[in-house]
């Protein structure tokens, strides 16, 4: 654990000097790429990466040989589809295992496969006082021009070398406290043609696997919930009560709440054009059970939801709300 989360602060660190060298140096990462790792990343020791990278699709293949306490090579296949964000995954060493299909909702692979794109999301937030960067030169590493550059912080020592055009990382070596280099990631070839169709092609026993539902992404966010107080109801049953209540939201779009008071009504939508609140309400039928009274107490629940209404879990609750119901006629039995 302790080589694994140190190794990742390298990654981490060198992944945020990366980002200054990107801003220097062009702008957005290309999308169309084949990428060969030698090593790559892996905290299971040595392993190979072959990346495969057009539009909206990536392919990281990764080899790992047999070594202390994996006795076969482990091969597994990563199949990125970021259009319908799915992952799929296959261990292609073991024939007889199935093929994994989970949801997948960033817009690149992870940062310690693909050194090209998948540390853009990361920039902004992996920079911390204190890391220094010091240009040592250039050096022509497997074919590539590179800038080098060393990476000192409180938490690690690092050296990368990043490519002159475009500030891709080809190598990063951590450094030990006698000098030796340790190389944890090195890129042995970068090409921007377009890959063949038939690496994005998925394995057979990925036929017919169930692909998870899209995540949905809410087109506004609840931010408050209120529920008006209910009064006591005395008459006849069954009873009609009223619940009205007050959604906040902080830009425009679409909200689907329900008011619940042991049981929950189907629910509604509502359009926000714009952040603020909005008075809602709906009638709830009740009648007692068993003699003529009962208590209940209320609810208000509500969660942003795409423009066609469809929303996660409802996880925003108003304070209940407690009233009770006294039929004069037409109570249980």
């Amino acid at each position: 654990m302790q080589c694994r989360s140190f190794i990742l602060v390298v990654i981490l660190m060198v992944i945020s000097s990366w980002g200054a060298i990107r801003l220097r140096a062009q702008g957005p990462a290309p999308t169309t790429y084949s990428i060969n790792e030698d090593p790559g990343f892996s905290i299971m020791g040595r392993s190979t990466v072959q990346i495969w990278r057009d539009g909206n699709k990536e392919v990281v293949d990764q080899i790992m040989p047999a070594g202390p306490g994996r006795d076969k090579e482990y091969h597994g296949h990563l199949v990125y589809d970021f259009i319908a964000h799915t992952l799929y995954t296959v261990v292609l060493s073991d024939p007889g295992a199935p093929c994994g299909a989970q949801t997948y909702s960033d817009p690149t692979a992870p940062p310690e496969f693909d050194v090209i794109a998948g540390a853009a999301g990361l920039m902004k937030e992996l920079s911390e006082p204190g890391d220094k960067s010091t240009e040592l030169g250039t050096e022509t590493l497997n074919g590539m021009p590179t800038r080098v550059v060393s990476i000192t912080s409180a938490k690690a020592n690092a050296k990368a070398w990043f490519t002159q055009i475009g500030g891709y990382p080809v190598k990063i070596v951590i450094i030990d406290k006698d000098g030796k280099e340790t190389p944890i990631i090195e890129v042995k070839q970068i090409t921007f043609s377009k890959p063949p169709a038939s690496a994005f092609t998925l394995p057979a026993s990925c036929a017919g696997v169930e692909v998870p539902p899209p995540p949905v992404v809410p087109s506004t966010n609840v931010t408050a919930l209120t529920l008006e107080k209910i009064g006591n109801y005395r008459g006849a049953c069954p009873a009609h009560i009223k619940m009205t209540g007050t959604i906040t939201v902080d830009r425009p779009g679409t909200v689907f709440y329900q008011f619940g008071a042991g049981t929950f009504n189907p629910g509604k939508t509502i359009v926000f054009t714009a952040a603020g609140s909005k008075t809602v309400s709906d009638v709830m039928t009740f009648r007692p059970k068993y003699g003529n009274q009962m208590g209940g107490g209320a609810i208000l629940e509500a969660i942003g939801a795409d423009a066609k209404g469809n929303h996660a879990m409802l996880t925003q609750g108003s304070n209940n709300s407690d009233f009770n119901i006294t039929c004069t006629s037409g109570g249980g039995k």
